[in-house]
């Protein structure tokens, strides 16, 4: 065992070995202090790489990498209905808010045409009696036998549209259209001499016994426009019997009543002219049919 090699015993002790550095454990440690940083210097720059014409443009893989997509939820039928109905009633709703701006467009257009027209049926009345003259010798006469002024301007309107040289096919001649008989009694009532029936030319003349007869009807017949204008036109006589006959109370007949429809389209166009012009001249407007034109409480007036 003594003189075993392993014996520590036995070993001999070596005299101790100057440190080298290449006996040194630690061969990482450097020899001489490390010198400061070095300062970076720019990496030199790279050129482009030219892409050929013909050479697709790479395409990064992130960016052609498809979105994943988000599963769709099925639409229920429920909703689709709702939208459909709210889709058919906006639908008829314009529809029927067009139909209906179209009917008040035209019923404004048919409105104001028969406003246009009725304004124009006025100032033809208006012109008329204007420009013929005789407003002065109406106003005269109406006045002295108490009558409507603008009864008579209507009579005279629709007789002869203001002609003083108007006759008739039955032979009545003048403003008011007056018979030659009719003519010789009113002279007569009048007390004129020398009356010849061509006096019924003459304007005035012809306005006076106009407006006289009217009053003397207008007696007769309590001052009712429609029987006054229907005595004028067709007779008293006829007058007489139509309210015997139709009316309840046997003395007034209506518009309605008058049998004859010459003498009822007459009348008509009589009170329609009476409305224009009394809405002229009195600033309002009639009451037709049936309005009291004269004054009842003239006293012997046509007598």
């Amino acid at each position: 065992m003594s003189n075993s090699p392993w014996n520590v015993k036995n070993r001999r002790r070596r005299a101790p070995q100057p440190l080298t550095p290449q006996s040194a454990q630690v061969k990482h440690v450097p020899l001489t202090p490390p010198a400061s940083d070095p300062v970076p210097t720019e990496a030199p720059r790279r050129r482009p790489r030219r892409v050929s014409k013909h050479q697709a443009p790479q395409v990064n893989q992130a960016q052609a990498a498809p979105k994943p997509q988000r599963k769709r939820q099925p639409v229920s039928k429920v909703y689709l209905g709702i939208v459909a109905a709210l889709l058919v009633f906006a639908i008829i709703t314009g529809t029927l808010f067009l139909i209906n701006r179209q009917r008040m467009n035209q019923l404004v257009e048919e409105r104001a045409a028969e406003a246009q027209r009725i304004l124009d049926f006025k100032q033809s009345h208006y012109r008329v009696r204007e420009r013929s003259g005789y407003h002065d010798l109406i106003k005269k006469y109406a006045e002295e036998y108490r009558i409507s002024p603008s009864f008579l301007s209507a009579i005279i309107k629709c007789e002869s549209s203001y002609d003083a040289r108007a006759v008739s096919r039955v032979n009545a001649r003048g403003l008011m259209q007056i018979m030659p008989d009719t003519g010789t009694w009113l002279a007569g009532r009048l007390d004129l001499k020398n009356y010849q029936p061509d006096a019924l030319f003459d304007p005035e003349t012809n306005i006076r016994f106009g407006a006289f007869y009217l009053a003397y009807l207008s007696d007769m017949f309590a001052g009712s426009p429609v029987m006054v204008a229907s005595a004028f036109h067709a007779g008293a006589n006829n007058v007489k019997h139509w309210a015997l006959t139709r009316a309840e109370d046997k003395k007034t007949i209506t518009l309605d009543m008058i049998p004859m429809d010459d003498t009822r389209s007459y009348v008509r166009k009589v009170m329609d002219a009476y409305a224009i012009y009394f809405e002229q001249d009195e600033g309002g407007t009639a009451d037709l049919p049936g309005m009291q034109l004269f004054d009842l409480q003239r006293i012997g007036a046509g007598k």
